[in-house]
């Protein structure tokens, strides 16, 4: 005798039994379910409201089916339908709270995951189940109708044909395992994260926002690129043009430490950067770099193009507008256009701020202020930085630098620049290397003053050397009095006295 059977055999034999265990149990089973739902997350407090319907109508149906029996009218049809009913709605409701805490509250606690599609397999077998059972109890011979009715089985199966497809592919990829929750695939146009694999259907959630559902038939019949396998590391490309006049490994140097420079962009493997195309009107790079974020990729690549832009530009690398004018012209020369008008003056006025050329002549800061490069940094970008060698000094504009000193890969902040400072005087006039690590706190705009600049005012006016000396000297006698020093050395020796400084700054730029 089996379960289903043996339940008939017992709610037949005594109808006070049947009735009385059916509201029992739907009482008890909602008791329980009330204390499961307490268990779920608040976003999850609603799953089980059905589950709750059930339950509490079957019991008034269980309820009303005593009534009936006390007043001797149990026998009738109307009590069969109740009966039938109640047990349905009961057993239902029994089986969905156990599937609930099965499948809900023991993954949470246990920190363990169930499959969305064997919870809706184990739900739809015990409808089966119930179903029958309960169409037993009321004497419908269940093996008869389900061999005998061809027809309608027929047409089941044509109605049902979709959805059964569905079901077997979500099956299959489950079992197949080559997908599951939390990757990141491109299903033909759609773009997204797997968030559930239902017996349906698979849910996406692309980068926007959105939720698309896909029928898991269609996912198997198609091409599915998986981001996030076998190893969640992808590797992201950007295009870009540069003018024919640059050297292309000039231009891969810039852009892979652009790359490289980049927040979320991986070490290693490294960016690595070639020229694919001689366009109309540029030479066409793509420069690679590899991720472990495939959600973020589209800020990482507006960071990265940010970065190039900006390195590009301090390194004077030309990205040409798409045109197909015809240029009789000789190729421009590499040297830049001559610095005249409101340009000039900027550059003038910005040597007048510093006190290092305070007692160079007009016509001196000219030339210097000709001889100057704009350089624009990003935020976050390393202006100078420590140990590394160094012949040219920065002017800063606009923006704000922050000045760190490290040591055995610890790094402090020691003081904060911002319009009219200078930072790596010393390793241009002294050809020491970097002292401290410059990071640009800010979009920073800084004119840049390099060796030769500077050697032709000297070569001119050798005392302008002695004079400079002096003011340097004065500079970090400051500067260490303040504590910082900007120099890993200065505490282990004395500061460099104005007869030291004028002997380096004259053998580095050949006065003797």
């Amino acid at each position: 005798m089996n379960l289903g059977q043996r339940i008939v055999a017992l709610t037949t034999a005594s109808p006070f039994t049947g009735a009385g265990m059916s509201l029992v149990t739907a009482l008890a089973a909602l008791a329980i379910l009330v204390g499961l739902r307490r268990l779920l997350p608040p976003e999850s407090r609603d799953h089980g409201s059905v589950l709750k319907i059930f339950l509490a109508v079957g019991a008034l149906l269980a309820f009303t089916r005593l009534g009936l029996l006390a007043l001797g009218a149990g026998q009738l049809g109307l009590g069969r339908v109740l009966t039938m009913l109640s047990t349905f709605l009961v057993a239902m409701g029994v089986i969905g709270t156990a599937v609930m805490g099965v499948f809900e509250i023991l993954p949470r606690k246990a920190n363990i995951r169930f499959p969305l599609l064997l919870r809706d397999l184990v739900l739809v077998l015990g409808f089966v189940v119930v179903l029958f059972g309960v169409l037993g109890q009321s004497g419908v011979d269940v093996a008869s109708l389900v061999t005998t009715s061809a027809v309608l089985t027929a047409i089941l199966g044509l109605a049902l044909q979709s959805t059964l497809t569905n079901l077997l592919a979500g099956i299959l990829l489950h079992v197949d395992r080559s997908l599951g929750v939390g990757d990141w695939v491109q299903f033909g146009q759609r773009q997204g994260c797997i968030t559930e694999i239902r017996w349906r259907s698979t849910v996406l959630r692309t980068t926007d926002g959105d939720t698309v559902i896909i029928p898991n038939a269609q996912i198997t019949a198609q091409e599915i690129h998986n981001y996030s396998r076998p190893l969640p590391r992808h590797r992201a490309q950007v295009h870009i043009g540069f003018a024919y006049r640059h050297p292309p490994n000039d231009v891969r140097r810039v852009l892979v430490e652009a790359a490289r420079a980049t927040p979320e962009v991986l070490t290693d493997p490294a960016p690595d950067c070639f020229p694919i195309e001689f366009g109309d009107s540029a030479i066409v790079y793509t420069l690679r770099y590899w991720i472990d974020r495939f959600d973020r990729d589209g800020d990482i690549r507006g960071e990265v193009l940010t970065r190039v832009w900006y390195a590009a530009g301090r390194a004077g690398l030309e990205i040409p507008f798409p045109t197909r004018t015809l240029v009789q012209e000789a190729m421009p020369a590499d040297e830049p256009p001559a610095i005249k008008g409101r340009a000039l003056r900027d550059r003038v006025g910005a040597l007048e701020q510093v006190d290092l050329f305070s007692t160079l002549q007009p016509a001196e800061r000219q030339v210097l202020a000709a001889g100057l490069h704009e350089k624009r940094f990003a935020m976050g970008e390393a202006i100078v930085t420590q140990g590394q060698a160094g012949d040219s000094m920065y002017i800063i504009a606009e923006g704000r630098v922050q000045v760190s000193l490290g040591q055995d890969n610890i790094y402090s902040s020691l003081a904060s620049l911002a319009a009219g400072d200078i930072l790596g005087e010393m390793s241009l006039m002294t050809g020491e290397p970097r002292t401290a690590t410059c990071l640009a706190a800010s979009d920073v705009l800084c004119y840049e003053l390099d060796h030769a600049t500077l050697q032709s005012v000297l070569t001119t006016r050798p005392a302008i050397a002695d004079q400079m000396s002096a003011l340097l000297a004065a500079r970090q006698q400051h500067l260490e009095r303040k504590g910082d020093e900007l120099s890993a050395r200065a505490a282990a020796r004395p500061t460099d006295s104005r007869r030291d400084l004028v002997e380096k700054i004259r053998r580095l730029f050949n006065l003797h």
